[in-house]
């Protein structure tokens, strides 16, 4: 059974935080968030809430098990930015964009399959 979670406009670069979900892209629920327990990056800690969160989603509506949870689909997408302004020369002033992003996860029951062609 599917489970979905989402996360919507966390003051992040998406760049940075999709080096972190292609890190657990296909893992076991349990795995990705001790892998990401020990990840040195500021956007591991909002990606790993975010699988918790949708493990604990799976466990209370669909009655799943969360260690056969698997993740099935995660993604991250940008979400704009909020405009600065920082003083410059000769009274100028330069926009600063602080980026934001969405980050989605869907985990399933059973692990991804992935089909292979004639080898």
């Amino acid at each position: 059974m599917k489970t979905k979670a989402s996360v919507n406009t966390i003051r992040m670069s998406v760049r940075k935080v999709r080096l972190i979900i292609d890190m657990v892209r296909g893992m076991n629920a349990l795995e990705a968030i001790t892998r990401l327990q020990f990840v040195r990056r500021d956007a591991a800690e909002p990606v790993m809430k975010l699988i918790k969160s949708a493990m604990a989603n799976a466990e209370h509506n669909n009655k799943s098990e969360p260690e056969k949870l698997w993740i099935s689909g995660i993604s991250a997408d940008n979400a704009g930015f909020i405009k600065r302004f920082r003083p410059r020369a000769m009274g100028r002033a330069a926009e600063i964009h602080k980026h934001l992003a969405h980050i989605n996860v869907e985990l399933n029951d059973e692990p991804k399959t992935t089909k292979r062609g004639n080898a």
